[in-house]
């Protein structure tokens, strides 16, 4: 499957609803058996496989919704620019999302240093 904007709004909207009710179990659901999240520029993980993915929004919940913007895909992996939804025009980072068939390998996201 390749990657469209479509599959980081699909990600996007189903972790800012995530947050909204606190169950993020849907967007564990999200990741491939042995995926990956990975974050730059914070101590964090990598987390690997849904059980270590879930312990870490469980551990470390996301603090806001996310807005995404200048999203680019290409083959199996797509990036944008993410800001806080309570400061969306403040860009905080970027997000890297690849995808093995219909599920989500790997997720990096980069915070831009203060």
């Amino acid at each position: 499957m390749s990657v469209t904007r479509e599959t980081l709004e699909h990600y996007l909207a189903v972790h800012n609803t995530a947050f909204e009710n606190g169950d993020y179990a849907p967007v564990v659901e999200l990741f491939h058996p042995e995926g990956e999240l990975c974050f730059v520029g914070v101590e964090l993980g990598p987390y690997r496989g849904r059980e270590e993915i879930a312990n870490a929004f469980r551990e470390y919940p996301p603090s806001d919704q996310l807005v995404l913007s200048s999203i680019a895909a290409d083959g199996n992996k797509a990036t944008a620019i993410y800001s806080r939804a309570s400061d969306p025009d403040k860009r905080v980072g970027t997000l890297v999302l690849t995808t093995e068939g219909e599920l989500i390998q790997r997720l990096t996201i980069a915070v831009q240093p203060k």
